[in-house]
């Protein structure tokens, strides 16, 4: 045999031993068999998306957009005690692919109907543990599924978000919260955004999530969770060898966890365990999700968080009621101080609420008789006659309270007594950890909430994972750095110009953003800062409600400032706080948000949103089905720039037709209505 006949003959042979493998491998997962190693391609319906899983000696996968690497092979793996590992070198007894191409219908969301539409891979390692991944076109998400039937601890679990490049990145650092100094889990979850790269982030320090990453060709991918239910929120940290790697960080579970003994409203925690969660039978664990999108403005339609996220719970929804609210903090009581926290000033404030149309009134501080304590209320204020004059002028109100009060508290008792009294809800402060004892309460509160028919405003909170699909009694999360930070003075007010055109990319995929617009107090970018102003101008302060999402939206200023501005508040008025479509018509992370979003009552609204550049954009109407409109306009006036307070407002026939070109001064915005 010459030697050009026995290479060939070799290389046959070879590819028949290859197929032969594969083959059997295919006939022992179909058999009920098992292997160690398999490798497995899952696209995107749309085949834009490919995500590779290797189930070698490590539990891999990697991700390639539109023919962009966005993630290099990343370390997948959950760590239980006596050295158990749930992930690589594990034999795989079967594996499963499907296509799913469902949706379902909500009434508390930023869109009527959500498309459920994915690509799944679900591998069965045995009787311990399976994993499945999912692949959409707007992204994927993994998760582990335990099968156990005993108590077991997580010990620690392995997400190594490794990047093909050092991107540059979007990262809210997690602020340590004034109540412990060298406790880095405890922390309020509000944070403005620092762009550096992967390889700039400081080291150990922890990264809330969502985290924003700028891929090649300026795709973007964003990491998030979902479904975070009994088990710790997720943080992002570099603290492996590599520089080009984001590694998942968690809170270790709580050993003592109590109230505080100066404050009672929130925890302190006295120490930790070595483990993470401490697990009781079969469950599924967090959803881990990477969304991505070409363009900036797709972003802003993501729903993979609350699409991954558990249905509801709640059989009958009806007594949910979505709307906007007047709010007393930010105002300082309608400018009266502290010492006004009366009868008198509840009432008025009531008054304003039922004067425009405003469902709720949110009692801020002051109510109780005991700091944050939901257990009774300050005699001198009335709060049974409060709450039947509110019932009287279509006004349901909701109380502020504090976490430790309310969940460390008889929570079923504090619920049956409110309820009955006829509070429509809770505004519920300063939680400060998201570790698994925390996120366990987070939890029950929405279940308990919902079984007496209250709403359920977290603040001082961990970010949404979703859980307001499986509850919607949730209305809003904080978790965001708010407008209070603008009227306190904890921030410079030039960077909340900046905020509000960065956070709905990154933190609003996350879910509901209580970030509380609506300042009638306007300042011209770079001016001294005074209390109860806002720097930026009015219509961006009108384009807020729009372009921020949250079933119930605060409005921030007071009765005072607003019947002033009657124009505004009326228009403020007329805005809906859940929508039947939202539709991005353009947007860049960090300069301008334009979106429209059409109501349940079929009028849309469109917000454009500016940073501290002076731009013109152009606005097509293309979304409009056919026929003739009645557009009111709020844009910039031609002097804003420096008279914050100056805008015009246009009534005008339109058609998707029309196009609008409209300047939005530096701070400045735009809001429409059509009907």
């Amino acid at each position: 045999m010459d030697m050009k006949s026995f290479l060939v003959k070799g290389i046959v042979f070879l590819l028949v031993l290859v197929t032969a493998c594969k083959d059997s491998d295919e006939d022992n997962l179909s058999k009920g068999g098992s292997v160690v190693g398999k490798d497995f391609a899952i696209k995107s319906p749309n085949g834009l998306l490919e995500v590779n899983v290797s189930t070698g000696k490590k539990l891999t996968f990697d991700l390639n957009y539109g023919g962009t690497p966005m993630l290099a092979k990343s370390t997948i793996a959950l760590q239980l005690g006596h050295g158990i590992i749930w992930g690589g070198g594990r034999e795989l007894k079967g594996a499963k692919e499907e296509t799913i191409n469902e949706s379902f219908s909500t009434s508390f969301y930023l869109k009527k109907t959500v498309t459920d539409k994915y690509n799944r891979l679900y591998l069965d390692f045995g009787d311990d543990f399976d994993v499945e991944f999912r692949v959409y076109d707007e992204g994927m998400a993994y998760r582990f599924i335990s099968k156990r039937t005993d108590n077991y601890k997580i010990y620690g679990e392995q997400a190594d978000f490794t990047f093909a490049e050092n991107n540059q990145i979007y990262v809210a650092y997690a602020p340590q919260s004034s109540f412990s100094s060298n406790d880095k889990f405890n922390s309020s979850f509000e944070e403005m955004y620092t762009l550096t790269t992967v390889n700039g982030v400081i080291k150990d320090k922890l990264i809330m999530t969502p985290m924003l990453a700028v891929c090649g060709n300026g795709k973007k991918l964003c990491i998030a969770e979902s479904d975070a239910v009994n088990y710790p929120g997720l943080f992002l940290s570099r603290n492996s060898n590599s520089d080009d790697v984001l590694n998942a960080t968690f809170a270790a579970y709580p050993t003592s966890m109590e109230p505080s003994a100066n404050y009672g409203s929130h925890y302190q925690v006295g120490g930790y365990a070595e483990y993470i969660a401490d697990c009781n039978g079969a469950r599924t664990f967090p959803w881990r999700v990477l969304c991505v999108a070409e363009r900036d403005m797709d972003l802003l339609s993501n729903d993979m968080v609350y699409r991954l996220a558990a249905p509801s719970k709640i059989t009958n929804t009806s007594w949910i009621k979505p709307g906007l609210a007047t709010w007393d903090y930010w105002s300082w009581w309608d400018g009266r101080g502290e010492g006004a926290k009366t009868y008198d000033t509840y009432k008025h404030f009531i008054d304003f609420a039922a004067s425009k149309g405003l469902p709720y009134y949110i009692i801020d501080s002051g109510w109780a008789l005991n700091g944050s304590s939901l257990a009774e209320a300050r005699p001198e204020i009335r709060l049974e006659e409060l709450i039947e004059y509110g019932k009287q002028k279509g006004v349901g109100l909701i109380l502020w309270g504090g976490a430790a009060n309310f969940s460390d508290g008889d929570m079923e008792a504090i619920c049956q007594q409110y309820s009955r009294m006829g509070i429509k809800g809770f505004k519920i402060d300063f939680w400060e950890y998201d570790n698994q004892r925390i996120m366990e309460r987070f939890y029950k509160a929405a279940e308990v909430s919902a079984k007496y028919n209250l709403l359920m405003i977290y603040h001082g909170c961990p970010k949404p994972s979703g859980v307001e699909r499986t509850y919607p009694n949730i209305v809003s999360y904080e978790a965001v750095k708010g407008m209070e930070f603008a009227s306190t003075g904890f921030v410079g007010l030039r960077d909340m110009v900046d905020y509000v055109v960065t956070f709905p990319f990154i933190r609003q995929l996350a879910g509901p953003s209580d970030y509380t617009p609506g300042a009638m107090k306007n300042i011209p970018i770079g001016s001294q800062w005074s209390r109860r102003s806002c720097e930026g101008t009015r219509c961006q302060q009108l384009a807020l409600f729009i372009s921020i999402f949250s079933p119930l939206g605060t409005l921030c200023d007071g009765p005072t400032n607003y019947n002033n501005n009657q124009e505004s508040i009326d228009f403020i008025s007329k805005i809906p706080t859940v929508w039947e479509e939202s539709v991005p018509l353009d947007a860049k992370i960090g300069q301008y948000i334009i979106i429209a979003r059409k109501g349940h009552n079929g009028e849309w609204f469109v917000g454009g949103v500016n940073n501290k550049d002076a731009r013109t954009v152009t606005v097509p109407l293309s979304f409009l089905t056919a026929g003739e409109y009645t557009m009111e306009l709020m844009r910039d006036a031609d002097d804003a720039a420096l008279n914050a307070k100056h805008y015009v407002k246009e009534v005008k026939n339109v058609s998707n037709a029309t196009s609008l070109t409209i300047k939005m001064a530096p701070g400045g915005g735009f809001a429409a209505r059509i009907y």
